[in-house]
């Protein structure tokens, strides 16, 4: 799933690609890792470096947001709060500028808080005022666009472990499913915050993939009720199911035998 942050009309070319995977890919440990051709390891490889990848995808993010570059962030945007918490960062960060925050925090009573972004106090950077002031009174705020894409359970899982075979890089299934089960959750949520969405269904091997336009810059909904459909189907997935006729409770017709 894909969130584009730009000024009208359209992302310039010199567009910030921020995508976690890629920070995973080049890593140094997970290159070496992935290097001995061990398959029982590329889960542990993949977890081990999944926080600093992360990280390194969130400090690029909010440095060239802070910048005015237009970005492209590329990632499962199932965890609500991360997201949520993003959008708003962008749409307020014309006005001031942000840096990363605690991110997900469990204190000793078992509270738990999230606070991925904050804003900068710009006496602790020591920066001039004035010149901070003239800086932000010229930015515009950004516009920003949702692009999702869904797929039955059993057809994500088949091309995870394709992915896996191909490229070393592999999710648990279990975690997969959470991750496509919370994103179907919340794209109705996510599409309140945006200024356009659009959701693609992938579930055809031998065609485009369908597309819905939840929401259009007119704020029109346009619904495509077999998309939708497919949607209510991921979000009620099983995430426990040991097989393809455990993902569902109701019948899946995608899923024959």
């Amino acid at each position: 799933m894909t969130i584009i942050i730009s000024f009208p009309p359209e992302a310039a070319s010199n567009v910030v690609v921020v995508e976690a995977d890629a920070f995973k890919e080049s890593d140094v440990i997970y290159k070496a890792l992935n290097s001995r051709g061990n398959h029982d390891e590329m889960l542990q490889s993949a977890e081990l470096v999944h926080q600093s990848s992360t990280d390194a995808a969130s400090s690029l993010l909010v440095t060239a947001l802070n910048k005015g570059r237009d970005v492209i962030m590329d990632g499962t945007l199932s965890w609500e709060p991360f997201v949520e918490q993003t959008i708003a960062m962008a749409r307020n960060i014309h006005k001031c500028k942000y840096r990363m925050g605690v991110g997900y925090k469990v204190a000793e009573d078992g509270t738990i808080t999230e606070n991925y972004w904050e804003q900068v106090n710009e006496a602790e950077e020591h920066q001039s005022e004035t010149n901070c002031k003239r800086e932000l009174h010229t930015r515009k705020p950004y516009r920003i666009v949702l692009v999702g894409v869904v797929c039955d359970g059993g057809l994500a899982v088949v091309r995870g472990i394709r992915r896996a075979i191909m490229t070393k890089r592999a999710v648990r299934v279990k975690s997969q499913l959470e991750s496509h089960k919370r994103f179907a959750n919340a794209f109705p949520s996510y599409c309140k915050l945006v200024d356009s969405a659009k959701l693609y269904c992938t579930n055809d091997i031998r065609g485009p993939p369908k597309k819905i336009e939840w929401k259009n810059d007119s704020h029109n909904l346009q619904l495509e009720a077999e998309v939708l459909k497919c949607l209510k189907m991921i979000s009620s997935v099983n995430t426990d199911a040991d097989s393809i006729y455990e993902l569902y409770n109701e019948y899946n017709p995608t899923m024959r035998p």
